[in-house]
Formats: C-alpha cells, structure tokens, sequence
C-alpha cells in the first residue's frame, strides 16, 4: 500500500519538475493534470491560475488524479500542494477519477475565509461542465468571485454588470419586510392582514416565512431570481439563515419556493410538492390573497411538525380532514345501500324454513367415515414493501450565486 501511493506522489511530483520548473515562481504549474484530460488548453488555465494567484495573494490550484490507492483525497491533496508550493496561501481542488471523491485543501488566507459551503459551491462549479477544460475553468471562476467577495479585491474578467454580481455580498440584517408585493396583487388590506401573520409565525417559529411579488425575472430563471433575492436581501433567522420564500412573477406567471438553513430540513422535495398542490390552483384563478395565506399557513404547519416530530416527507403527510357534514350523509347512503342488497337476497330464500335447533339438520344413521386424508386446497401469502433509495425522501439542494445552500422546488401557473 505504501509502495503504490509513493509511486502516484512520485509519478505526480516528477510530472510538475519535468513539464514545468515548478521552482521558478513565473513558470509554477497550477493545474496538475495527471490524467491529461486538459492537455490542449493547460497552458492557458495555468496562466489564468497564475494570474488569481498574484491578483489575490492566494495560490488557486487543481490536481486531477486517476487514484489515490486508498490514501485519500485530503491526504494526497496536502502532500502534493505542500511539495509545489511550500507554506504559502491557497487552495486546492483535488479529484480522483476512478474514486469520484473530490476535496479542497486550504492553508492560510484560503482557510480563513473560503467556508465548507463554498468548497460545495467550488465543486458544483467543477462538476457542473461536462469537458474537463470547461470544468477547470468554471473552478477558476467561481474561485475568483470567492476571493473577490472575501477579499475585496481583485476585478473579474466577466462585465461589468456581471462584476458587480460577483462582489454582491449577504447582508447581516434583513433589508425588505417578509412581504414585498412589487407587482401589486394584493390590495392594501390584504398585504397588513398577511405581513402581521408572516412576522408573527415568523418570530414564533424563529423561522423567516417570506411571500414576494414581482413583474420580472430579470432575464434569470425563477430558482436563481429566488435564490439571489432571499441572499440578498438579508433573509433569514439566525447564524444559518433559516427560512423559505414563494416569489411569483407575472411576466410568465413562474412561482417559486426556495428554502435555506432549517427551512431545507422543515421543507422536504416531498412536502413542497403536497403544499403547491394546495395553493397553485388558486394563483391560477386569480386568488392571490387566498393562496398566499394558505401557503403561510402550511409553513406554520410544517414547521410545527417538524420540531416536534419528523417533517412531512414520503410516506409521513399531512392527514387529509373530512367535512363532519359528509359523515351523516355518508352512514345513510350506506345503509340504504346495505337495505336494498339484503332485500333482494332475502326474496331468493323461498325455500327456506326457520330451524331452532342444530339437531334438527342432522338425518340419523347418515354420517360414517369410511376415509380420512389431508389435501392441500390453497396457501396465504403476505408480503411487505421494501423501501429503496428512491423512496427516501428528503430535500435536494443547489448552489445560489452567493454561495448559499438553497432547496426548492417551483413551476407556473
């Protein structure tokens, strides 16, 4: 085992001294490529690694390998940056290909301010190209917006329009009421009545329960315009900004809920589904004050729910009510129905006379056994549903552009 790993860090380490003087400061190779899948474009996403790397004192590496043998990604990542670039500041993303693990080891200025949920995002980034090229470079990307919302220093290479996106930060404190109805679907009666129930079952559930309207997406899709307006606009109850969010649009009429923090937990894919089931219809015709009050009195519901027991999920919803009008009209239609079948039995028992007592069924001296035997006639069997991974329930997630955990779910209507 010791044998095989030396062999990979050896295999690796002559890779950086015999393709790039990795002594030489100007000519150090940032993106280690043992597999050689970025072999046509190495050159210029080395010079793009080094070019973050001066801009924010924070060296911004890659190491591709096939294997680790069992060693680990943290291990062989610590190893291979320790021994291209000493003590000093920076970050890499290591990935094994026949493994699929991936890590990102930090030291210094990197580990102070690039959190485990932006290593997630780091990879998203990296996984979500379907060219080891384009996956590389969509790591340097992401890692640059990081280092510039952190640092505060630096420009990206995007514009301007999309620079100011990058140093867009999370506000401490929220800066819009859990109500915002740009798009004016609410009268002003309706929007005091909902905003008292959202900040009251807000604060009681110490959970933000968030409804925004507005007349445009702005050119994004309605999971990223929920995403970002949630981050942005300081949602969120306490350290891990617990909440969800229904934003409607009405350029296309979208709806979206996007969850954060507990509200992930509370809000499973599961749950959001049996929820829109029970307002969508009603933005359909036009009754947006209804549908907003239902969808806030399912949150209140489900958060109940989840904090004191387990959330809603696969196989755990909500009980459906009757109407206690319907159980009266209910018996009676059951019995008539009852009446009518015995009736129409009892009409074919024409031969049929009273006997009182068992004995009177019985004809003397006409039971003998001459043979007995066992035969099988028929089996029962039961079964029982194992349940596979598909049926586990539970919430998926994604990455916002601020580098924020959010699940949700959405559609039109």
């Amino acid at each position: 085992m010791r044998k095989r790993l030396f062999t990979i860090m050896l295999t690796v380490l002559l890779t950086l001294t015999m393709v790039l003087p990795v002594t030489a400061e100007e000519n150090r190779l940032y993106i280690i490529d043992q597999l050689g899948v970025v072999s046509d474009q190495l050159t210029e996403l080395n010079q793009k690694a080094s070019d973050l790397s001066d801009t924010y004192g924070v060296n911004v590496t890659v190491l591709l390998l096939s294997t680790t043998e069992g060693a680990g990604t943290p291990d062989i990542g610590e190893k291979v940056y320790q021994a291209s670039f000493g003590e000093s500041d920076g970050m890499m993303l290591i990935y094994s290909q026949d493994e699929k693990k991936w890590f990102v080891y930090k030291t210094g200025t990197a580990a102070e301010v690039i959190t485990d949920e932006d290593d997630e995002a780091l990879w998203n980034a990296f996984a979500g190209e379907e060219y080891y090229d384009d996956c590389v470079n969509a790591y340097l990307d992401k890692a640059q917006e990081q280092l510039t919302a952190k640092l505060g220093i630096g420009e990206t290479t995007t514009d301007e329009a999309t620079t100011t996106e990058a140093v867009r930060t999370i506000p401490e404190n929220r800066l819009l009421p859990r109500l915002t109805d740009e798009a004016d679907l609410l009268s002003d009666s309706e929007e005091t009545d909902l905003l008292a129930k959202l900040d009251e079952m807000s604060e009681c559930q110490e959970c933000d329960v968030v409804v925004a309207t507005v007349n445009s997406l702005e050119g994004k899709t309605a999971m990223e315009y929920a995403d970002d307006f949630y981050d942005y606009n300081g949602y969120g109850y306490g350290e891990e900004r617990d909440g969800i969010i229904l934003l409607i649009s009405m350029e296309e009429r979208d709806w979206w809920m996007s969850t954060c923090g507990y509200g992930i937990t509370a809000f499973t894919d599961a749950g959001q589904k049996y929820m829109s089931d029970k307002f969508v219809t009603m933005l359909s015709d036009g009754e947006y004050a209804d549908a907003f009050t239902k969808y806030a009195d399912l949150c209140d519901e489900f958060l109940t729910q989840a904090k004191t027991g387990e959330p809603y999920d696969t196989g755990n919803m909500p009980k459906e009510s009757v109407d206690i009008i319907w159980l009266p009209i209910d018996l009676a239609v059951g019995l008539f129905a009852a009446f009518i079948v015995a009736s129409r039995k009892k009409t074919k028992l024409k031969t049929v006379r009273k006997k009182v007592a068992a004995q009177d069924y019985v004809v003397d001296g006409s039971f003998r056994v001459t043979k007995n035997s066992d035969r099988f006639i028929t089996k029962s069997v039961t079964t029982r549903k194992i349940h596979r991974d598909d049926d586990s329930g539970g919430s998926s997630t994604h990455t916002s552009s601020s580098g924020s955990s959010h699940g949700g779910s959405g559609g039109n209507f």
